[in-house]
């Protein structure tokens, strides 16, 4: 019997009111606004079922547009309360896994963080990081 395969849930979290540089998110790097670096690179890891982007920007949301029905990215606006300076990336994080699970019906076994302002990480990467977390569950 062939294993099922996990559900790997990559959350973009994408606040728009940076303080250091206001618009970040949406701002072109290499000609592409760095929330789609991020867009583009989960859709590449072949191991990621969902793709989500957190936001509680609708520009944001739609700079990623392009790429919702190639990768399929579920866009969510988060609460005002989990997009101020001082949320934890944690709380976006749990708060988004709950909501997909809820909405979704479903149970992710693994969430992966792709920061928009890490727009060199390669999808390779994320699949060993995958598969060293896979192989050392504990």
């Amino acid at each position: 019997m062939a294993k099922e395969p996990d559900n790997v849930l990559a959350i973009i979290p994408a606040r728009a009111n940076s303080k250091g540089l206001p618009g970040k998110n949406i701002r072109p790097f290499c000609g592409i606004p760095l929330v789609r670096h991020a867009t583009l690179c989960a859709g590449m890891v072949p191991e990621v079922s969902d793709i989500v982007i957190s936001s509680d920007s609708r520009d944001i949301l739609a700079a990623a547009a392009p790429d919702l029905a190639e990768h399929g990215y579920r866009p969510r606006l988060r609460p005002a309360e989990l997009a101020q300076d001082d949320t934890p990336v944690w709380a976006v994080i749990r708060h988004t896994l709950a909501d997909c699970e809820r909405e979704m019906d479903t149970v992710f076994q693994y969430v992966v963080l792709l920061e928009p302002t890490s727009p060199c990480r390669k999808p390779g990467w994320v699949s060993e990081a995958l598969a060293l977390l896979k192989a050392s569950p504990h």
